[in-house]
């Protein structure tokens, strides 16, 4: 599969997230405080809530709208309402360049 360019590094401080639109998809991508990258769907698959607003920490997104959880190296649900997981992509940091795959 193609490695698509979504942004810089800079632009996501640790224990951070944001969107980036990828064709017609929205992905959040976050950068956890153990400085690691990993990238999901940004649309909470309870409600058509973005993910990218919620609170990250460690590997656990909280939704801001219902606060159902997910597991952002897999996009497992860890807490209800939710209850189908994330599709997730592969994370590549090249240089300063932040692109994901899959």
């Amino acid at each position: 599969m193609a490695r698509v360019k979504v942004g810089k590094t800079s632009e996501i401080e640790k224990g951070n997230a944001k969107a980036f639109k990828v064709g017609k998809d929205e992905v959040a991508v976050y950068h956890t405080e153990n400085d690691e990258w990993y990238a999901t769907t940004d649309i909470c698959t309870h409600e058509q809530c973005n993910l990218s607003y919620g609170k990250l920490s460690d590997h656990e997104i909280e939704c801001h709208c219902h606060g159902a959880k997910f597991d952002v190296s897999d996009g497992s649900v860890l807490l209800p309402p939710a209850v189908e997981p994330l599709k997730t992509f592969k994370v590549f940091v090249e240089g300063e360049d932040v692109l994901i795959e899959g």
